[in-house]
């Protein structure tokens, strides 16, 4: 264990963070990524935006991600998907289900595309409470690429050692594993948000 919870990681964080970037914005993934990025947004003095991303679970493992997206930016990971040789109607039907998912956050947070649209910044800090596949994240670079910053920067609590940047100008971890598992590991406290206390982050 590493972090008390998430805040404790989001301090961490914006600690690491600070005074490198100017007139950056700080996209956190929903739901973990919430809390984190809000810490880092008050240690940056910069706004905050929660991102919705929809992870494309494996039929046959659904804590596998076979991909991600967000809005119409869709991420495959073609290594996981080429290891279970999952056929093309399978992979369009989780397609499907992940953008049910995705809608479904649209409508509880009352998220919509055209409030990204009007973001300027330079820097954009995708946020999240850590990566295993990074498909979430790659998927989160994919739509804020569209929004013209200058720089990506993905920027994590912890990671795998060998989490590739590739998608990304920079990345900024605190911590990486070589035996990266289960990120709650690296939690004392790694509870399930719920719906409120997400609204709450984004007023």
């Amino acid at each position: 264990m590493i972090f008390k919870d998430r805040v404790d990681a989001g301090k961490k964080l914006g600690q690491m963070l600070k005074g490198k970037y100017k007139k950056a914005a700080v996209f956190s993934l929903l739901r973990g990524g919430a809390i984190v990025g809000n810490e880092v947004a008050k240690i940056l003095e910069s706004p905050h935006y929660s991102l919705p991303v929809a992870k494309i679970s494996s039929p046959i493992q659904p804590e596998l991600a076979l991909g991600a997206l967000c809005f119409d930016e869709v991420f495959l990971d073609k290594n996981i998907i080429g290891s279970f040789s999952f056929s093309r109607p399978v992979i369009v039907n989780r397609i499907n289900l992940a953008r049910e998912k995705f809608q479904s956050y649209l409508r509880r947070f009352k998220i919509k595309k055209s409030n990204f649209l009007k973001i300027k910044m330079r820097v954009a800090v995708l946020v999240d409470d850590g990566i295993a596949t990074g498909a979430t994240m790659r998927a989160g670079a994919l739509f804020v690429k569209t929004l013209s910053p200058e720089k990506i920067v993905a920027a994590v609590p912890v990671a795998p050692a060998d989490f590739s940047s590739v998608g990304f100008d920079e990345a900024v971890i605190y911590h990486q594993d070589p035996q990266m598992s289960a990120i709650s590991r690296f939690y004392k406290d790694f509870s399930q948000l719920e719906d409120k206390d997400v609204k709450r982050l984004l007023k």
